[in-house]
């Protein structure tokens, strides 16, 4: 089982395979000999993309047989395994909703260099980071207010990211996912930079948003930090700073900015809640401690300012042009039925949707969507694969396109299951089917001897917000006057 069998790694061991990734990839242009470039390629694997598993280092347990033989028989399904041990598309566009990795690969540490390559190499249509500014002016990349979280340091000491120098970031390492220590640096944007301009794919991009309010010598300074280590059109900014985005504009009148709209106030409750019950339970505390950060951050940020504001589509075409977008969260996007229509009219180039009440609750309200037939957003953010979403939207995707005929067990698993079926656990799949039994995507036990599912009637309405409106800024005029409203950019 692919996921499984990674996280079962332990933090260590990940990391050491991880660096010979990392060493792999990079010496992909270099003068080096092929024998020590593709010392770990498994053979006939060359025609897939670069990030599939075996394609030029092999991070999972399976023998190089079986490996030839899963990537053999997913790719006669139009798939391939990545080297992030989870499925992806062969063809990316096949699927109509672009995906992005929340805070780089939701296996790896969070806004780490090795989160942002396994998002490259894992089949997303780019990667999305934080980005933050220590007192003395380095620009890092961070998502809390408070380092401890993410990040930390073996003495326990905490900072404050609004006071923290360059010496105390460098004392800092990023936590695996089971929030242990590792031994990875908590990276400077540069880093990240460079360590996206090695591995990105074409057309992939990296969504960088800005945390806080900056002055113009500061963008500026992150602007040409970007401009000489990542590649033309592989990056773009977004920021909940209206104000920020229009000095960015300033500074490059041709460059994507992402608006991004607060939670909605439903949103906010739901992660207020789970954050209460989370603190009374050791197990739900490890689970949600991401929404209890946030609760902390947002409550500061609340105390600070008298009220906020949401900038309607057309003020966000008016101060930043027409290379410009609204990112909000999924719940304000299922409640607005006409926010993607009135976004176009107002010549915004993408509607982008976020959740802070987690992935699985994002999916839902996908789904609910389209079970509606109303317009997708043009991309989401999300801490899942972006086969997994747009599995569970499309699941004919992963028909079965030409014929092969496996040479192990594993293969004949992949093309021995249906297509609504999870082909992320192919060992738990093995043992289903011995009994003419499977997973579904959705999770579900389903018999081999079932008829097809026939597609369920379109609800009238999907999972609604517990509020009973949604507030859509009216298309008033631009002021440009307006005193910038500083707020920090929603999970």
């Amino acid at each position: 089982m692919w996921q499984k069998s990674k996280r079962s790694m332990s933090g260590s061991l990940k990391l050491v395979l991880l660096g010979l990734a990392l060493g792999l990839v990079g010496c992909a242009s270099t003068s080096e000999s092929p024998d020590e470039a593709l010392q770990d390629e498994v053979a006939g694997l060359s025609h897939l993309p670069i990030g599939a598993e075996g394609r030029v280092f092999k991070l999972s347990a399976y023998s190089e047989p079986q490996i030839q033989d899963i990537q053999y028989a997913l790719q006669a399904r139009g798939l391939y395994w990545t080297a992030a041990q989870t499925p992806a598309y062969l063809d990316q566009q096949s699927c109509p909703l672009d995906v992005y990795a929340h805070r780089g690969h939701y296996l790896y540490p969070e806004n780490s260099a090795s989160s942002v390559l396994m998002g490259a190499l894992g089949g997303f249509d780019g990667v999305e980071i934080d980005v933050m500014l220590t007192r003395d002016g380095y620009w890092v990349v961070h998502h809390d207010s408070v380092t401890g979280r993410a990040t930390g340091r073996s003495d326990g000491k905490h900072f404050r990211m609004s006071r923290i120098k360059a010496e105390q970031w460098n004392s800092l390492v990023v936590r695996d996912k089971d929030g242990q220590l590792s031994q990875e640096r908590a990276p400077y944007a540069i880093d990240v930079f460079k360590r996206w301009a090695n591995s990105y794919q074409l057309g992939q991009q990296l969504n960088i948003e800005i945390k806080q309010d900056a002055d113009i010598v500061e963008l500026n300074h992150l602007l040409k930090m970007a401009r000489q280590s990542l590649p033309q059109g592989s990056y773009f900014f977004s920021s909940l700073e209206l104000d920020v985005l229009k000095k960015v504009r300033e500074l490059d009148s041709n460059i994507y900015l992402g608006y991004v709209w607060e939670p909605h106030s439903s949103s906010i409750a739901e992660v207020k809640a789970v954050a209460r019950k989370a603190t009374k339970s050791d197990v739900l505390y490890q689970k949600y401690q991401r929404q209890i950060n946030w609760v902390s951050d947002y409550e500061a940020r609340k105390r600070s300012r008298s009220k906020s504001q949401k900038y309607s589509a057309k003020t966000v075409r008016e101060a930043l042009g027409l290379n410009s977008g609204l990112h909000v969260d999924i719940r304000s996007f299922v409640g607005a039925p006409t926010i993607y229509s009135r976004s176009k009219q107002a010549g915004l180039a993408k509607v982008v949707t976020y959740s802070i009440n987690g992935s699985d609750f994002h999916q839902s309200q996908l789904l609910a969507l389209k079970n509606m037939a109303r317009p997708l957003p043009d991309q989401a953010i999300m801490d899942t694969s972006k086969f997994e979403i747009c599995h569970r939207l499309y699941p004919n995707l992963a028909s079965q396109q030409v014929n092969y005929q496996p040479i192990t067990e594993l293969g004949r698993v992949v093309m021995s299951l249906p297509n609504d079926a999870n082909f992320s656990l192919l060992q738990e799949q093995q043992m289903y089917l011995r009994d003419q039994h499977y997973i579904t995507a959705n999770g579900q036990i389903r018999s081999l001897k079932e008829p097809a599912v026939k597609p369920k009637a379109a609800v009238t309405q999907p999972h609604q917000p517990t509020t009973s409106a949604v507030y859509i800024p009216e298309d008033e005029e631009l002021n440009l006057e307006l005193t910038p409203i500083n707020i920090e950019i929603p999970n």
